[in-house]
C-alpha cells in the first residue's frame, strides 16, 4: 500500500512540478524577451534562428527561479487538494505519518536541489557567455542585421557607429566614431552611404563608405580641439573592422554571472576588498538559490494543507506571495552586494533561513497533530 501511495503522489507531484516550471518559464522568459527583441526582429531584420538562440540562452537562467517557484507551486496545489478531498485524514487514519507520506516529496526536492546546483553553478554560467557570442556570429555572417535606422551601434571595439536611415542593404548617412583606450574620438568619417561585406579569410567585416569626408585629431593631444585635422575626403573608402576583436570581446572582461565554480573560486582567491565581496556574494547566491527548492517544500506543505482549497488560484496566490517575498529579498541584497559593511555574502542566506525557521516549526506541528 505505501509503494502504491509513493507512486501516487510522485506521480501528482511530477506532473504539476513540469507544468509549473513550463508555464513560469515561458511567464519569465519567453515572454520578455519577445516583447525586448520584437522591436529588433522589425528594425533590425533580425534571422529567427538569432532570435530562438536568444531564447534558449536565457532559458536556464529563468529555470533558476522557475524550478523553485515551481516546486512551491506543485506542493501548494498537491497538497491542497489531498487535504480538501480528506485524503491525508484517510492515510494518517490508517497509521501511515506525516514523515512517511512526504518522504517521497522530499526525494524530489532532493533531486531538484542537484539540478538547480548544476544550473546555477555550470548551466547558468555557460549559457550566459554563449550569448554574448551570438553577437559574434550574428556579425561574422550577417553583420547588416546589426543595424537599424537612426541609432547608434557600439558592438564593435572601439568604434560608434550612427546610422541614419538602412535602406535594404545600403546604409545612409553614416558617423562613424573610431575611439582610444580612453573612449575618446580620435577620427570622425561622414559618409553619404556604405555597404558592407564579410571577408571571413582574413576573419573581418569591410565597410565600404562612399561620398566620405575625415576628421582627425591631433596623435600628441587628442583633447586639443584646435589641432584636429579636417577637410579630408574620399569618393571612396574601406574601414576593416577585425572580427578577433569582436570575439575578444565576447570572451573577456566576464562578469561574475558569467563564472562557473571552478572560475569563480580562482577568481575570489585573486581578487580583495569589495571585488572579492561581489564575488562572494555571487557564490552565495547560487547556493541559496538552489537551497530554495527545500525550503519552500518544507514551509509550502503545511500551507497547501492548512488553506484546504484544491482551487488552482488560491495555490498560485499563495506561491505568489511567498515568491516574491524570498526573490525580492534576493534581488535586494544582490543590489547591495558592493557594500561590504553589510556582508552581503552572508545577508543572502536570511531569506532561507527566516523560510526554514517558519517551514520546519509549521511542518514540526503538521507532524506532531
Amino acid at each position: 500500500m505505501v509503494k502504491i501511495i509513493d507512486r501516487y503522489l510522485s506521480g501528482q507531484i511530477l506532473v504539476t512540478l513540469a507544468w509549473t516550471v513550463f508555464m513560469l518559464s515561458l511567464m519569465l522568459v519567453v515572454a520578455n524577451a519577445l516583447r525586448e527583441l520584437l522591436a529588433l526582429l522589425i528594425s533590425h531584420q533580425l534571422p529567427i534562428t538569432y532570435i530562438l538562440d536568444f531564447i534558449w540562452d536565457l532559458l536556464p537562467f529563468s529555470m533558476i527561479y522557475s524550478i523553485p517557484w515551481g516546486v512551491l507551486l506543485s506542493v501548494l496545489l498537491v497538497f491542497g487538494k489531498l487535504s480538501s478531498d480528506n485524503e491525508l485524514v484517510a492515510l494518517r487514519a490508517n497509521g501511515i505519518g506525516m514523515m512517511r507520506i512526504c518522504a517521497p516529496v522530499f526525494a524530489i526536492a532532493l533531486a531538484c536541489l542537484a539540478l538547480c546546483l548544476w544550473i546555477n553553478l555550470y548551466l547558468a554560467p555557460a549559457s550566459e557567455v554563449r550569448s554574448r557570442e551570438l553577437l559574434f556570429n550574428l556579425a561574422s555572417s550577417n553583420p547588416l542585421a546589426l543595424f537599424g535606422s537612426d541609432e547608434v551601434i557600439d558592438s564593435f571595439p572601439n568604434r560608434k557607429i550612427y546610422i541614419g536611415r538602412k535602406n535594404g542593404s545600403t546604409l545612409e548617412d553614416l558617423h562613424i566614431y573610431e575611439m582610444d583606450a580612453q573612449h575618446v574620438p580620435i577620427r570622425v568619417v561622414y559618409a553619404r552611404k556604405g555597404v558592407f561585406e564579410v571577408d571571413k579569410k582574413n576573419a573581418r567585416v569591410l565597410l565600404k563608405i562612399y561620398d566620405a569626408r575625415y576628421e582627425d585629431r591631433d596623435s600628441d593631444d587628442v583633447n586639443d580641439l584646435r589641432k584636429m585635422h579636417y577637410g579630408i575626403s574620399a569618393q571612396e573608402g574601406v574601414l576593416p573592422i577585425s572580427l578577433q576583436e569582436l570575439f575578444d570581446k565576447a570572451h573577456s572582461n566576464r562578469r561574475p554571472n558569467e563564472l562557473t565554480l571552478s572560475h569563480l573560486r580562482q577568481a575570489i582567491e585573486q581578487k580583495k576588498g569589495k571585488q572579492q565581496t561581489i564575488l562572494r556574494t555571487e557564490l552565495s547566491k547560487r547556493f541559496s538559490n538552489s537551497v530554495a527548492v527545500i525550503t519552500f517544500v518544507l514551509i509550502g506543505i503545511p500551507l497547501g494543507i492548512t488553506a484546504q482549497r484544491r482551487e488552482t488560484s488560491i495555490g498560485i496566490a499563495i506561491s505568489i506571495c511567498v515568491a516574491f517575498t524570498y526573490f525580492i529579498f534576493i534581488v535586494l541584497t544582490d543590489n547591495a552586494k558592493g557594500n561590504q559593511s553589510l556582508h552581503p555574502e552572508i545577508l543572502i542566506w536570511l531569506p532561507n533561513v527566516i523560510f526554514l525557521l517558519l517551514g520546519g516549526t509549521l511542518f514540526y506541528r503538521l507532524v506532531r497533530r
